[in-house]
C-alpha cells in the first residue's frame, strides 16, 4: 500500500541472513497486492495465499499477455466456464511459490477471450498440491504445482473488473522486483560474510584481507552490489501497470540477478575452498542466487519478452 521501495527495503534487508524466508514473505506479497487492488467484497479473509500463474516452464509470452485464448506462443490452459450461479475452473499452474500450509491461492486464468483473477479457498474440492521436490536453492520457501480439476468457485470469487490482464503485468512486475531486491540483499550479506573471513583470517603472516587477490575479489563484489542496488531502486516509484512498466521489470531482474551472481561468486572465493562447504553458509547463497536466475522467468524468456514489447511499441 505504500508503493514499492518500502517491500523491497525489507526484502533485501531479510535476504542477507536467509534469501529463502525473503522469497517466502515475497512470495506472499504479491498475491496480497492483487487483493488489495480489488474493490469488490471478498468472499473470505485469506492468511496465506500463493499466485497462481505460470503454466509449464515459463510466466506467459508477450502474445499470451496480450491474449489469453490466443496461440502467442501458447493460449492460457487454465481456463473457467460460467454456469449459471458459478464457475467451473479446470488447469494446472506451476512452480507456485507461498508459504508453508496456505489457505488460498489468487488465480490468474482465462475466461472465454479475456484474463480473469480469482480467489480459492485452498481446500476446495478438485485442487490437487504436487510439491516439486528436492531443490537447488531457496528451500525455506514451499513451491507446489498444482492441479485445478473441475473446481467449483462462486461468482464473487472473481476479484478483477471484467479483464484481468493490467493485474497480471502488475504481478508479473512485482514478482522480477522482488526478486531482484532479495538477490541484492543475498550478495549483500555474502559480502558481509566474506570481509568478515578476511579480517580474521591469516596466511603468509598477514590478513588475507591485506592480499592483492581478496580485496580484488571483495571489491569487484561490492562494485557490482552497489551497480544492483541503483538498478533496483530506480524503479522505486513505478506503479507497474504498462508493457513499458514490465520491460524494465524484466531488464531489472535480468541485470541484477546477474550483477548478484557475481558478486557471491566472488565472495565466496575469498574464503577459497572452505566457500563451498556448509560451515560458512556461503554456498547456501550461491545456491539462492543461482536460483533467482530462472525462478518466474529465465534470462532467455526475460531476453525474449524485452524484445517482443519494444517491437510491439515501435509499431
Amino acid at each position: 500500500e505504500q508503493g514499492l521501495l518500502p517491500s523491497m527495503l525489507l526484502l533485501s534487508i531479510i535476504a542477507e541472513t536467509c534469501g529463502g524466508v525473503a522469497m517466502c514473505l515475497h512470495a506472499q506479497g504479491v498475491a496480497t497486492n492483487l487483493i488489495l487492488q480489488s474493490k469488490k467484497k471478498l468472499p473470505f479473509t485469506p492468511l496465506k495465499v500463493g499466485l497462481c500463474l505460470q503454466e509449464g516452464s515459463c510466466p506467459p509470452y508477450l502474445g499470451t499477455i496480450m491474449f489469453p485464448d490466443k496461440d502467442m506462443p501458447a493460449k492460457i490452459t487454465t481456463i473457467l466456464e460460467q454456469k449459471n450461479d458459478h464457475y467451473i475452473m479446470s488447469g494446472s499452474k506451476s512452480f507456485v511459490y507461498s508459504m508453508s500450509d496456505t489457505d488460498a491461492y489468487v488465480v490468474l486464468a482465462r475466461v472465454n477471450e479475456t484474463w480473469g483473477c480469482f480467489l480459492l479457498s485452498a481446500k476446495e474440492k478438485g485442487i490437487n498440491k504436487t510439491d516439486v521436490g528436492v531443490r537447488t536453492g531457496m528451500r525455506a520457501c514451499c513451491v507446489e504445482h498444482i492441479e485445478f480439476d473441475k473446481v467449483k468457485i462462486p461468482l464473487e470469487a472473481r476479484i478483477d473488473d471484467e479483464n484481468a490482464r493490467e493485474m497480471v503485468i502488475h504481478a508479473m512486475g512485482m514478482n522480477w522486483m522482488g526478486m531482484a531486491a532479495v538477490a541484492v540483499g543475498i550478495a549483500r550479506g555474502a559480502a558481509v560474510a566474506a570481509r568478515k573471513y578476511a579480517a580474521e583470517r591469516y596466511q603468509g603472516g598477514a590478513k588475507i584481507e591485506e592480499h592483492a587477490a581478496v580485496k580484488m575479489l571483495i571489491a569487484g563484489a561490492e562494485a557490482s552490489i552497489v551497480a544492483a542496488e541503483a538498478t533496483v531502486f530506480a524503479l522505486k516509484n513505478s506503479l507497474l501497470t504498462t508493457l513499458t512498466d514490465l520491460r524494465k521489470a524484466a531488464s531489472v531482474k535480468l541485470s541484477v540477478i546477474e550483477l548478484c551472481s557475481r558478486a557471491v561468486t566472488d565472495c565466496l572465493q575469498t574464503f577459497g575452498g572452505y566457500g563451498y562447504m556448509e560451515d560458512y553458509g556461503m554456498e547456501k547463497r550461491l545456491r539462492d542466487v543461482t536460483v533467482l536466475k530462472s525462478a518466474f522467468g529465465s534470462p532467455t524468456y526475460l531476453k525474449q519478452l524485452i524484445f517482443d514489447i519494444e517491437k510491439e511499441g515501435s509499431r
